[in-house]
């Protein structure tokens, strides 16, 4: 992760020295702090975008019983969402034991059908099979000569 942050900002600062370095040779060689004082701020705005931090709002200090409120709805709302996990893992956990249920059975029941199930196919996957919905027109557009029955 560090690394791709690392690689961000030298990205940012190899794109600020050529707009420095094209800033530099397109005012014949005079310094981009120069173009700041006669008016052009291309280059600071440019700096202060890649290179500052965005200015954030102060934190709200509670204190009393806000706080107390504050830390009432925290442990609640991490008491759900614990409740939630909980309630997915025992979902899975559920499936997975009927699953095994049904493959012992399988196995039980016919070797050959057990070996098909789980095998996997190099060719056949549902997923690569089924069409992909597109928001495309068909091909053939509207047919114009097509004339409802009347049966």
């Amino acid at each position: 992760m560090l690394s791709i942050v690392r690689h961000s900002c030298q990205k940012q600062q190899n794109l600020l020295r050529q707009v420095v370095a094209v800033r530099h040779n397109s005012t014949g060689g005079a310094r981009p702090d120069n173009n700041v004082q006669n008016g052009d701020t291309r280059v600071e705005l440019i700096r202060r975008v890649l290179f500052e931090s965005p200015a954030r709002e102060p934190t709200i200090k509670l204190e009393g019983k806000a706080l107390e409120e504050h830390e009432t709805i925290e442990r609640a709302w991490k008491l759900h969402k614990m409740r939630q996990r909980e309630q997915r893992q025992q979902t899975l956990e559920r499936q997975f034991r009927s699953i095994h249920l049904a493959m012992s059975e399988l196995e039980k029941a016919s070797d050959r059908l057990f070996k098909g199930a789980i095998v996997k196919s190099r060719h056949i996957t549902y997923p690569k099979q089924a069409k992909i919905p597109t928001e495309t027109p068909s091909p053939q557009g509207w047919d114009y000569s097509y004339k409802h029955s009347t049966e």
